[in-house]
């Protein structure tokens, strides 16, 4: 184990000690036993259906639904793995980070950013936006409390950076930051939480920055060429359902590996996309191309509420995808490095949090979002310096 984690020692437990490898993941403790957490949680916090989708498509990829019909955001949270078990368990502990999001937070202090600027120790501006925007140094904002990845201090940031809710709010709600689920994981311990949602969003910043620099989303590459059965798996799957598979690996500031997967088929002709980040390419790799398949099975299902109505497969431009580029034309598929994680989750984190606080030039923050009722950590990360947009999210 490495030896320089004083940073993290206010959060992390025996259990971050270690890891429990899974096809796909890795976690604090076995499925049976995050089972047993998060059935306890979904019946606490109104779940009351989870759904097996998984035979609605041809591909056979393990996808389930989680159904919470008094959600004040998304009904319906899906969940994918590479077995059955780890994708029902994606779906619950989905359904259980978002009812914590909609929860009611009290803010620790309103004031305007000028007022607070020195126990930030950040620039504001540097946190993701709406379009349109009216922050300004006099505005009004409610702040929480949050803490630094890097050593712990405290210190504050918008309220409207971390809840979420779809409820019509009543009096003046001056739009100036950007509302999203990015950055907000649940896990079986806070560092487990942490560490999946820092990647998530590495993973945007990652996406965001080739969306918006134009030109190609990374570089093909070749997903057989990481010599992993779990992908190897993954393609065997998809080609079998007459499905095509593009995968491109997409730079991070990070150093981490990033990559896209699209799908895309005659029968179904839309484009549709997976994103992965992880200190391990396998790892990585396999969360793209699992929640590719999620994505098209949420289309197929129909029972999601934040569905694009214009993504169908009729004549014309599709606007929520571009189809996938014909593998026998354009430069060679590269091959993936096989890169890993260190041997537990603290030393992940502990790496993850250095690389994020390098490349967004500013440590990333957490707020913990944990019930204690309820019994499963769930966090808010926020990175100012990173980027996000809704057509990555």
């Amino acid at each position: 184990m490495r030896t320089g984690t004083a940073s993290l020692s206010w959060i992390f437990s025996q259990s971050d000690r270690a890891k429990v490898r899974l096809p796909g993941t890795d976690r604090a403790h076995d499925p049976a036993a995050t089972m047993a957490m998060a059935a306890r949680a979904a019946r606490q916090v109104g779940v009351t259906r989870v759904a097996d989708i998984t035979r609605l498509d041809t591909i056979g990829i393990p996808t389930f639904q989680a159904v919470r019909p008094a959600a004040a955001t998304l009904a319906v949270s899906q969940g994918k793995g590479i077995t059955p078990e780890l994708a029902r368990l994606s779906a619950i502990m989905e359904s259980v980070e978002l009812w914590h999001a909609e929860r009611p937070l009290a803010p620790a202090v309103t004031a305007a950013p000028r007022d607070v600027g020195e126990r930030l120790g950040y620039d504001v501006r540097d946190l993701p936006r709406c379009e349109p925007s009216v922050l300004h140094d006099g505005l009004p904002v409610d702040w929480v409390t949050a803490r630094s990845l890097v050593d712990g201090s405290e210190t504050l940031v918008p309220l409207a950076t971390v809840a979420l809710s779809l409820e019509r709010r009543t009096g003046w709600n001056p739009p100036a930051f950007f509302a999203s689920s990015n950055g907000l994981a649940s896990g079986n311990t806070l560092v487990e939480a942490i560490l999946h949602a820092l990647y998530e969003v590495v993973e945007r910043d990652a996406m965001t920055a080739a969306l918006t620099g134009g030109g190609d989303m990374g570089v093909r590459a070749d997903p057989r060429s990481l010599g992993s059965p779990v992908v190897d798996g993954l393609c065997s799957m998809i080609e079998r359902a007459g499905v095509r598979l593009e995968v491109r690996s997409v730079p991070s500031p990070t150093g981490l590996p990033c990559f896209l997967a699209r799908i895309t088929c005659e029968d179904y002709p839309p484009a549709f996309t997976g994103f992965g980040c992880h200190l391990s390419s396998e790892i990585a790799l396999t969360r793209a191309v699992t929640e590719a398949a999620q994505t098209r099975l949420g289309y197929v299902s129909g029972a999601r509420d934040d569905l694009d109505a214009g993504f169908n497969d009729s004549p014309g431009p599709k606007p929520a995808a571009r189809p996938a580029a014909d593998p026998s034309t354009g430069p060679a598929a590269e091959a993936i490095p096989a890169l890993t994680a260190h041997g537990s989750l603290v030393d992940d984190l502990e790496d993850v949090v250095k690389r994020a606080a390098i490349a967004f030039s500013h440590a990333p923050l957490v707020v913990d979002l944990t019930h204690e009722d309820i019994g499963v950590p769930v966090v808010k990360v926020v990175a100012p310096g990173s980027r996000v947009r809704p057509e990555v999210m």
